[in-house]
């Protein structure tokens, strides 16, 4: 077996021991299937574990950050903490924003925040029918014409999945989590 440390040196064994501070910031720490190395493309150096959702990296600059690739598209993401990459990986297990889009749904008064968290959903089509059905909820006993609420079961969101609409003000929306 090879010496791990063969392959650092100068500034390249700087950059190991910058990734290794991180490890050790986030309360994390290395064993035997601790893979270490560098990159040759861009000169960052990386530390990556089996047990871990990423890598952390050290830049030539000298900027640590955390990264996971997608599985499924082989996008990547950059966090500045490991428990902000875990969170990430968990959300989207098996793929990324990128490749399986999130869709909030909810209202809110036109110029405000939303009252209430928007509802997320992996699916538009959830995500519409979550919007009619407060729709629904707000047009019984607050005076909605009956043309509105029969228009309700036709509305259909854009080719991206989302929609916006306005009614009695009140605005109803789904949108792509950005």
């Amino acid at each position: 077996m090879s010496n791990l440390f063969e392959q650092f040196e100068g500034a390249d064994l700087e950059r190991l021991i910058a990734c290794l501070n991180e490890v050790k910031l986030a309360g994390m720490s290395v064993d035997k299937h601790t893979q270490a190395g560098v990159n040759q493309g861009s000169g960052n150096v990386w530390v990556w574990n089996e047990d871990w959702p990423g890598c952390v990296y050290c830049s030539i600059g000298f900027d640590v950050s955390w990264c996971y690739s997608c599985p499924d598209c082989g996008e990547e993401h950059d966090f500045e903490t490991y428990d902000e990459m875990a969170d990430y990986a968990e959300r989207y297990p098996g793929a990324c924003k990128s490749c399986k889009p999130r869709y909030l749904a909810g209202w809110n008064f036109p110029g405000y925040l939303p009252d209430a968290e928007p509802v997320e959903f992996e699916e538009p089509d959830d995500a519409l029918e979550y919007v009619r059905d407060l729709m629904r909820e707000d047009a019984q006993g607050n005076g909605w014409s009956r043309e509105d609420e029969e228009t309700i079961d036709t509305i259909e969101s854009d080719k991206a999945g989302e929609f916006g609409a306005t009614v009695y003000g009140r605005h109803y929306f789904v949108t792509v989590e950005a």
